[in-house]
């Protein structure tokens, strides 16, 4: 390549804008979803909200879009992108199949960006976990990522098109955590680390790039009423962590755009993004 070129702005400098391209988002309903959703809006994609409660992910869509209306002007003048609220249970394939069929349909565009975000954490010492729970969780968090994998997939390779796959794990998927039992939880955690590898490597061939992310301890909602009332618990936890604090839903944004971005990350595949703040380091 000419030196010129190759050293040209555009060339070098990755860009994170995602103009024309759409997003699914499960767990479109959650805490986390709430400031990703806002952030790929500001960059340009439109966004496909997924989750089992479709009252509750309408909403969600629509404070989105008014959250546009009100940010997106005057020095941050953008395109605002269509926004579109479905329900399904990613633990089932087929309502999986049916529904991202349904969001190209409706967006009149194949997606290419898949974060999936949805799942769950419960509390049972192993001896005593019951084996409906177990099942429903790994079918949930297991099963689930890689059937939305398998649906957001089968398009692009059908159309030659290339997407990048981002599956929200865990630092629970390398580590156990303390004091809290959940050994479903991170065993299904570790599972989606690893599909994550072997999708990376099957589907490379398809320029399909698959990662995960793997959060320390959010403060969503969903984590303020657990720790509301169990100042013990929040005191363990950040106890473990060298910044002594958890994370804002806000300071996963940067990653997911970084894995998200088509020139930031374009090398960047079957890896396991852990932003814990620190906490795996002790």
């Amino acid at each position: 390549m000419d030196p010129s070129s190759y050293y040209a702005y555009d060339n070098i400098v990755p860009s994170f804008r995602l103009d024309g391209r759409l997003a699914i988002l499960t767990g479109g309903s959650g805490g986390l979803a709430a400031v990703v959703a806002r952030a790929l809006l500001a960059q340009g994609a439109d966004i496909a909200l997924i989750d089992v409660n479709l009252e509750r992910t309408q909403q969600a869509a629509k404070e989105i879009l008014l959250w546009g209306e009100e940010q997106m002007k005057g020095k941050h003048e953008s395109p605002i992108g269509q926004v579109s609220a479905w329900s399904c249970n990613i633990g089932d394939a087929e309502s999986v199949e049916l529904t991202f069929k349904a969001i190209n349909e409706h967006h009149g565009k194949i997606s290419d960006l898949l974060i999936n975000s949805a799942g769950y954490a419960e509390n049972f010492p192993a001896e005593e976990y019951p084996a409906k729970n177990a099942e429903s969780i790994v079918k949930v968090n297991g099963l689930g990522a890689f059937y939305v994998s398998q649906s957001f997939a089968r398009p692009l390779i059908a159309a030659n098109k290339k997407g990048s796959i981002i599956l929200i794990g865990s630092m629970s998927g390398t580590i156990v955590n303390d004091p809290q039992p959940q050994c479903m939880y991170n065993m299904s955690k570790a599972g989606v680390i690893h599909l994550v590898r072997s999708l990376a490597c099957e589907w490379a061939k398809y320029n399909i790039r698959v990662n995960t992310l793997s959060p320390g301890y959010i403060l969503t909602p969903l984590t303020r009423n657990v720790i509301a009332g169990h100042a013990d618990m929040k005191a363990e936890w950040e106890s473990k962590i060298p910044m002594k604090r958890m994370a804002e839903p806000k300071e996963f944004v940067g990653s997911i755009l970084y894995l998200a971005s088509d020139s930031a990350s374009s090398y960047t595949t079957g890896h396991n993004l852990v932003v814990d703040g620190g906490y795996e380091c002790w």
